[in-house]
């Protein structure tokens, strides 16, 4: 029998922040409700506030109330890249699971897996990725997304 590990590179939380970013991004000119954002994105509402209050908590977020009100950015876009978001909503994330065993590399120093050389190298790149990933980039990608999305509609 085998047994396959899946190796996430970021939670379901963290996907739903970046999705919901992406979109706050494009509509960057006015404010946006969650509940806008949590039905564009297909994002489970409450799930979604949470999510925002926890960015206003640590400062990516203003809320503003009433009946106008919505969330805008405190920090620009440009500046916040995916592993900011993954560090401020996943406070234990550490991409050093081993990838063919159960536990983190760590745990088998004394004899790594047939393919621990080539997981560090791999593990290397994610990382040059979510440091380097801007949710302005992740905004172009989604809105590409949103007019061959349109454009399949219309044809």
């Amino acid at each position: 029998m085998r047994v396959y590990y899946i190796i996430m590179i970021y939670s379901e939380t963290v996907k739903y922040a970046l999705l919901a970013l992406a979109y706050l991004a494009l509509n960057r000119d006015r404010l946006v409700k969650v509940e806008e954002i949590a039905e564009a994105q297909n994002i489970p509402r409450p799930f979604l506030s949470k999510i925002f209050h926890k960015l206003v908590r640590e400062r990516v977020l203003k809320s503003y109330k009433g009946p106008n009100g919505g969330f805008t950015f405190m920090i620009p876009p440009e500046k916040i890249t995916i592993y900011d978001v993954i560090r401020y909503l996943d406070e234990d994330y550490r991409l050093d699971y081993c990838a063919l065993r159960p536990g983190r590399c760590e745990e088998w120093q004394s004899s790594p897996c047939t393919v621990h050389d080539k997981w560090i190298a791999l593990r290397e790149h994610i990382m040059e990725y979510l440091t380097s990933t801007t949710i302005t980039e992740l905004a172009g990608v989604e809105e590409k997304h949103r007019k061959r999305k349109a454009t399949r509609v219309k044809g």
